[in-house]
């Protein structure tokens, strides 16, 4: 069964979120001592970007998320203003950050 995504967010490939424990609890990288994917309660929305942000890289600003009409996770890199792709899917980043092969 699909979870059910609020209409707000439906222009993002974002199921995989809203599929299990990430909405409520997010999820927290011991190593760094962050919230690296935050509960729905802590995302926002980048109107001017199409961007919805859903976890923190605790660098610079850079935090990870949806775009609209793109499939997968984005890097947001507020100085530049740019995109780098990070994964397929949530669950990737995170098992990609934990493990050291993806960063900011």
């Amino acid at each position: 069964m699909a979870p059910k995504i609020p209409d707000k967010y439906a222009a993002y490939e974002c199921e995989d979120y809203f599929r299990g424990k990430w909405p409520e609890d997010g999820f927290f990288h011991d190593d760094s001592q962050m919230l690296l994917v935050v509960p729905l309660s802590e995302t926002y929305v980048l109107r001017k970007k199409a961007f919805f942000a859903v976890g923190r890289s605790g660098t610079d600003g850079i935090d990870f998320g949806y775009r609209k009409h793109h499939s997968g996770l984005w890097a947001f890199y507020p100085i530049d203003e740019e995109f780098k792709f990070m994964a397929d899917s949530i669950q990737s980043l995170v098992d990609g950050w934990c493990s050291g092969y993806l960063s900011v």
